[in-house]
């Protein structure tokens, strides 16, 4: 027995001697690497929590500049430079993305900011606090009719508006009311939603998007009552132009036709290459608009 534990005492003397066993160091540097990360997810979850925290302080504060700005010109400023009475926002902290909105044309006047870091995107209006969302921008002008046809243009036919409601009759075939969008230079390779409320009778008339170089074309089945056109639309990186456009194909026997509620989004823009939402996610995005439509600018929910 003395033996025995004589040997033991000596082999354990030797390995202390000799240093740790190779599974012995993987096991400790395994629990390292485990400490480490639960570490890194936490800080990193901290981080996330402090950032959003401080986008929403940020976006709170320069909301109520731009409501006392409005509430002292009668109008939003027309750019950040010229918010807070002169001395401009900028928020605390580096952002990846700001986008400023101003809408002095509706009724009542409206605006959205945007803030984007990272993964987090937050935007407050004039009507809602700050939340995660994003920056719509209509690119339609008139897009209700409610300024009668200011800003269409009648291709090759007769145009009229009257209540929030135009209707047309063609005069030739591919006639119908089109609006240029300005600036399409700017939505290059970009993904674009398209919307529409029509009350057609024939396959014949549909909605279009066009670039110049293609365009996206919306049909409907539903005749004689209005209809939900939509799609999405990705321009042409070599676009010559930018329209939207109700046309009827036919070649005679027109007859008239009914539209209401245009809009027209940049995708891209608002919520970054990549990650863009599908045409049945906007869809449900405008839904949440009484008539599924807006002037100029409003805060999406994210």
């Amino acid at each position: 027995m003395k033996r025995h534990l004589s040997s033991l005492v000596g082999f354990t003397i030797l390995r202390l001697r000799s240093g740790f066993t190779i599974i012995e160091l993987l096991v400790v540097i395994s629990v390292i690497a485990i400490l480490a990360a639960i570490t890194l997810v936490s800080y990193s979850g901290v981080s996330s929590r402090a950032t959003i925290a401080t986008m929403q302080s940020d976006l709170s504060s320069a909301s109520t500049a731009l409501r006392l700005d409005q509430a002292t010109t009668d109008s939003f400023p027309a750019t950040l430079a010229l918010a807070n009475n002169g001395k401009g926002i900028s928020p605390s902290q580096s952002m990846d993305s700001i986008i400023y909105i101003p809408d002095n044309t509706s009724n009542p006047k409206n605006f959205c900011l945007q803030y984007k870091k990272g993964s987090n995107t937050y935007a407050v209006d004039a009507t809602t606090q700050p939340s995660k969302g994003v920056c719509l921008q209509n690119l339609v002008t008139n897009g209700d009719f409610g300024n009668g046809t200011v800003g269409w243009t009648p291709s090759a036919t007769t145009l009229f508006a009257l209540n929030n409601e135009c209707y047309f009759t063609a005069a030739a075939q591919y006639a119908g009311p089109i609006q240029f969008i300005a600036n399409y230079s700017n939505y290059k390779s970009h993904i674009l939603y398209y919307s529409v409320f029509a009350k057609v009778d024939s396959s014949s008339v549909y909605f279009v998007l066009n670039d110049g170089l293609g365009q996206g074309i919306v049909n409907t089945t539903t005749f004689g009552s209005y209809a939900r056109l939509s799609g999405v639309w990705t321009v042409n990186p070599n676009a010559t132009n930018m329209y939207t456009k109700l046309q009827d194909s036919r070649s005679s026997a027109w007859t008239t036709n009914y539209v209401k509620y245009w809009s027209v989004f940049d995708l891209t823009a608002a919520f970054g290459a990549g990650n863009e939402p599908t045409k049945a996610t906007m869809d449900t995005i405008m839904s949440g608009y009484a008539n599924s439509w807006f002037n100029i600018t409003a805060k999406a929910n994210l």
